[in-house]
């Protein structure tokens, strides 16, 4: 059975799973919440590199993962080109859609929502100075939607005047694009249309989702989407595993449940 691995700070890249279920619904996908060290947005940049490469390895030693996705933007523009190096398994990173907002604003005027780390980090200047058509991108960066998203999935409610404070300087700039640069961010995609309905938010999960379903391929992995043909090669339907490093809340345990995962477990590491 085919098995992609999926690695964040904690629930952030849950929302890549949707698209990557479409896009090859007979796959396993092991999803690991590095709970215990969120967020990733404000850690070292050694630490990053070293933690990534770590929790690899110990999954490895439990799966026979196929394809890994580094489901968060700020490990991403920092870790991906190291973990190419050290593993012999595809990795795909999980970058900001600069590009794409550049190609759908009608007014030159996008905005960029990430982590400071990935604020500041030289990956994103180089992707506004290779496809940003303004001369100014507006770029906020903040961990507290980091914060908003894990709250939501437990069940908490979320404080729209706080969110409308954060995102101000979007509607000021007069964005009409802007990308979500932090995996945990379109689990807010309910209340940042309902702050800012005028603005276009997009994301990175299908190109992800797509990018995952070309290298399985390229591998020689079947990645069939018929539900028959797929039943006929197997008789094992894709299963789910969630670890977190640290104890999870029972309101996510329910959420996680709600969103198809059937084996939830708290995985003890070093340094968690």
């Amino acid at each position: 059975m085919t098995c992609i691995a999926l690695f964040d700070s904690g629930v952030g890249g849950l929302s890549l799973l949707p698209a990557i279920k479409n896009a090859v619904p007979h796959c396993d996908i092991v999803y690991l919440a590095d709970h215990a060290h969120s967020p990733y947005g404000n850690k070292d940049l050694q630490w990053l590199n070293q933690r990534m490469e770590y929790l690899v390895t110990e999954l490895q030693k439990q799966h026979p993962i196929d394809v890994v996705v580094i489901a968060c933007n700020t490990a991403s523009t920092v870790c991906l080109n190291t973990l190419r190096q050290t593993t012999n398994i595809p990795v795909v990173g999980v970058v900001p859609a600069i590009k794409t907002a550049a190609q759908l604003s009608n007014n030159n005027a996008i905005g960029i929502l990430a982590t400071p780390a990935t604020i500041q980090g030289t990956y994103l200047k180089g992707l506004i100075e290779e496809f940003s058509q303004s001369d100014y991108v507006t770029q906020i960066g903040t961990t507290k939607l980091v914060e908003m998203a894990e709250n939501k999935l437990s069940q908490q409610p979320i404080e729209l005047n706080q969110l409308n404070r954060i995102i101000a300087p979007f509607i000021h700039a007069q964005c009409d694009v802007v990308v979500l640069g932090c995996t945990h961010f379109p689990h807010l995609i309910d209340e940042l249309q309902q702050c800012a309905p005028h603005i276009h938010w997009i994301h990175s999960a299908h190109a992800i989702a797509k990018r995952c379903k070309t290298l399985l391929k390229n591998h020689s992995i079947d990645t069939t989407t018929d539900q028959q043909e797929t039943l006929k090669k197997t008789s094992k339907i894709g299963h789910t595993k969630f670890y977190s490093t640290a104890n999870i809340s029972q309101p996510l345990h329910t959420t996680l449940e709600k969103m198809g995962f059937n084996d939830i477990q708290h995985l003890l590491l070093a340094g968690s």
